[in-house]
């Protein structure tokens, strides 16, 4: 019964697991509005979604016409090329934060100090590089510290050139309603008027720089903290277009790298740039979370937990402690009885021998067959014995009766005369004989 009733309630988890997984999934909405760069897939160009880079993608394959775009699909520094003669050359990423290693990093340093063009969008951007692109700080600020951040609804951005490219106002939508968000823009410290980077684009004011230009070597980093404005939803908007070919036409007409894979999220970025600094803040997002965002990883997770809970169920009903084996029973009284005999056989007292061994002998019939003798009180050594205690034990031991009675009548001459060995060595036999027989069976 409570094997059954545990099986059942194992079952039933697993339905209701399964059950609220599919709900989640029927009501999941048309289109996905996760902004929150957890997923590799946001602002992916294969993302169809509102903050996907599908038609960003499309709009950079068809920018240069007789160029062509080609999708990096491992790591910077096996992909990348290196040559010098390559001068024209575009990187372009866009993504809420980027991950580059220390080859990565040394591949992109070289790749734009040949005279190539890095375009760099997103909400971060790692310290190793900048630490490097941005190595003559201005003496009233002690190194790069990340982009700063604000808080609003909306951000109106515009470009210093093109001139005739009027300002684009971007606004954060979840399902089409404007929600508040932290828009990212390069610290004003930066740009010292001795020093060569310089600002090409603004948000609200000209305080919050949110698109410059960084020179290295023959080419130039260009890094933009606005991903926001490239994304599906806002390009599909015929009056952000414009900005939009603004900030390509400070690429160089030649072929153009797109990197998707070096794409991660801005609290990782964040995170691995407050180590590098020394602090020790922990990231706001866990696996667990970018597992449930996934919905292919999510179901994989529900039925790992709900097979791991039948695994458990369905063992702790089989395992059970180990049954020790029993060693076989033995007629211990028995091997007592020829001990004893064997000492008494020695000193020559073959009445004491019988006399013992016959009390043994009846000990072990009524522990085995449950049968009791009386001793004759005149005698106080002879046994009386009845027709039916022979029949009985005839019947129970499966030995001939009449061989039960010689051995009980051999044992009566022995207690009442003083026996020879030759009594003692018969008497013995007919015991010897007897178990032989009944253990046999």
């Amino acid at each position: 019964m409570n094997r059954q009733f545990y099986i059942l309630a194992a079952l039933a988890g697993l339905l209701i697991i399964l059950f609220y997984a599919l709900g989640k999934s029927n009501q999941k909405p048309r289109y996905d509005w996760n902004e929150s760069g957890s997923q590799q897939s946001v602002y992916s160009e294969s993302n169809t979604q509102p903050y996907g880079s599908k038609v960003f993608h499309q709009i950079l394959d068809n920018y240069f016409p007789n160029e062509t775009l080609t999708d990096i699909k491992g790591n910077i520094a096996q992909t990348l090329p290196q040559k010098e003669t390559l001068t024209n050359g575009n990187y372009v990423f866009i993504g809420a934060g980027l991950y580059l290693d220390s080859m990565d990093t040394q591949s992109l340093l070289h790749f734009v100090n040949n005279g190539n063009t890095a375009l760099i969008i997103s909400k971060t951007i790692p310290f190793d590089l900048m630490n490097l692109i941005y190595y003559d700080e201005c003496t009233e600020h002690e190194g790069w510290d990340d982009y700063e951040q604000y808080f609003d609804s909306s951000a109106t951005m515009r470009l210093l050139a093109p001139d005739s490219i009027q300002s684009n106002q971007v606004k954060y939508a979840v399902q089409n309603r404007t929600q508040p968000y932290r828009w990212s823009y390069i610290p004003s410290y930066v740009f010292c008027m001795e020093q060569q980077p310089f600002p090409v684009g603004y948000l609200e004011k000209d305080s919050m720089v949110n698109f410059a230009v960084f020179p290295h070597g023959k080419g130039r980093f260009l890094l933009h903290t606005t991903p926001l404005n490239f994304s599906n939803m806002n390009l599909l908007r015929a009056d952000a277009q414009p900005y939009t070919e603004g900030v390509l036409s400070y690429l160089e007409e030649g072929p153009i790298w797109w990197d998707g894979f070096s794409r991660v999220s801005e609290q990782l970025t964040r995170h691995r740039n407050n180590r590098r600094s020394g602090g020790d803040e922990l990231p706001e997002e866990h696996l667990l979370s970018f597992i449930l965002q996934k919905e292919a990883l999510a179901w994989a997770w529900y039925i790992l937990l709900g097979l791991a809970l039948l695994y458990l169920v369905f063992r702790t009903l089989r395992k059970q402690r180990a049954i020790p084996v029993l060693p076989k029973n033995e007629n211990s009284s028995y091997e007592f009885i020829k001990t004893i005999s064997n000492l008494h056989f020695k000193s020559g007292n073959f009445k004491g021998i019988s006399i013992q061994a016959m009390k043994l002998f009846l000990a072990s019939i009524r522990e085995k067959y449950g049968l009791v003798a009386s001793i004759d009180p005149a005698t106080n050594q002879i046994y009386r014995m009845d027709e039916d205690y022979y029949r009985k034990l005839a019947h129970r031991s499966g030995i001939d009766e009449q061989q039960i009675r010689v051995m009980f009548t051999q044992y009566e001459t022995i207690a009442r005369f003083e026996p020879t060995e030759q009594h003692a060595v018969d008497f013995y036999m007919s015991m010897e004989g007897f178990w032989k027989k009944a253990n046999g069976r």
